[in-house]
């Protein structure tokens, strides 16, 4: 029995300073909306290493020591699946600058609630903000958080 499948991995980080976090109004027409600065991990990078990149691309932002919040996971259009590592990082250096992703902003937490966030983004919301919820599944017509 084979035990191997495609995987796409990516991560996802949510910054924050004081009772403020930073966010994405994310320009994609096929994902838009309010989320966190991510990407994918590439080929032989770290996932510690790809966040951080990611972020410094995003966000013009430094993070250090990032902390993993959970997991989200799904099968794409294609059945392969896909996974997306939640990040925390509340250490950074630099100034926000944007880039071709979108527009950043920092929010509190009631004003980014009630936002236009991208399309199932407050299911993945609650694994960031509730320390009981560590995972995001989707799969079908499961939609759970454990």
């Amino acid at each position: 029995m084979d035990r191997t499948e495609r995987v796409t991995l990516t991560n996802m980080c949510m910054i924050t300073k004081d009772d403020k976090i930073l966010v994405l109004n994310r320009n994609d027409p096929t994902w838009p909306g309010l989320t966190f600065p991510g990407g994918h991990v590439e080929a032989h990078e770290s996932f510690h290493d790809s966040v951080v990149r990611e972020v410094k691309e995003e966000t013009n932002l430094t993070i250090t020591k990032p902390r993993l919040a959970g997991i989200k996971q799904f099968y794409d259009e294609n059945g392969d699946r896909y996974i997306v590592l939640f990040y925390i990082a509340d250490n950074f250096t630099g100034n926000v600058q944007a880039s071709n992703e979108g527009a950043l902003t920092w929010m509190t937490k009631d004003e980014l609630m009630s936002h236009q966030l991208a399309y199932n983004f407050d299911r993945d919301l609650q694994v960031y903000f509730n320390e009981q919820t560590y995972e995001h599944l989707l799969d079908g017509n499961r939609d759970e958080l454990f």
